[in-house]
């Protein structure tokens, strides 16, 4: 059986119209650096907006989903830029995913990116899991 999960990041935690942002490897003393800092409360705003949409994960630890050899899933995600500096799109997958699941060593993926028309940054994210 199959679970389909679907909402939208507007922006990101200091803009609400502003870029997303991407994955940043934070280790030992880097972890009290102004990027890790910032990619910490990104990782927040994006679970914030995920138990807006389905509060009945946020019983959960700080990590709402995981994945497991016999549980796999898929997230997609359609960017859009609000200007042209912006990050790899590869790199937002992962800071995404790093955000949402405890375990995400059985999950696939796909991104695709474009400018947002309207100069809004945001993304849609639809995620899959075998239930």
């Amino acid at each position: 059986m199959k679970k389909t999960i679907q909402f939208t990041i507007k922006g990101n935690q200091e803009d609400i119209e502003g870029n997303p942002l991407p994955y940043i490897r934070v280790v030992g003393r880097a972890l009290w650096l102004p990027n890790a800092k910032k990619y910490h409360a990104w990782k927040e705003y994006i679970r914030s907006i995920f138990f807006r949409y389905y509060p009945e994960f946020s019983s959960a630890d700080s990590h709402p989903l995981t994945t497991k050899i016999s549980n796999k899933a898929s997230m997609a995600i359609k960017i859009y830029w609000a200007h042209g500096v912006h990050a790899d799109p590869d790199n937002v997958f992962k800071g995404i995913a790093d955000a949402l699941f405890k375990n995400d060593k059985f999950l696939d993926g796909a991104f695709e990116s474009h400018y947002a028309p309207d100069g809004r940054g945001r993304v849609e994210i639809e995620i899959t899991q075998n239930i």
